[in-house]
């Protein structure tokens, strides 16, 4: 028998999607840091402020990879994107 990867509480039963709890735990960790760079969808010194946020996770975090940088970043900006538009809903 091979062991389920569904988790079951008594309000929820759901299929767990995510491969990396590593990456989510840091995410809940990084994204109060990571806010200035979405409240505000301006460029900042000419460049888009995904990069300043992507060089900020690095400096927090050296012994992520690049690609594992830029993964916390695009789930930030998912993140503020849909809460900006479920505010201005």
């Amino acid at each position: 028998m091979q062991p389920s990867t569904t988790e079951h509480t008594p309000a929820t039963s759901f299929q767990e999607r995510r491969k990396r709890p590593d990456l989510r735990a840091l995410f809940e960790k990084t994204i109060p840091r990571l806010e200035p760079f979405f409240s505000n969808r301006e460029n900042l010194n000419g460049n888009p402020t995904e990069y300043w946020a992507a060089k900020l996770v690095r400096d927090l975090h050296p012994d992520l990879s690049e690609q594992d940088a830029h993964m916390l970043v695009g789930a930030a900006a998912r993140y503020f994107r849909e809460r900006t538009a479920a505010v201005s809903a």
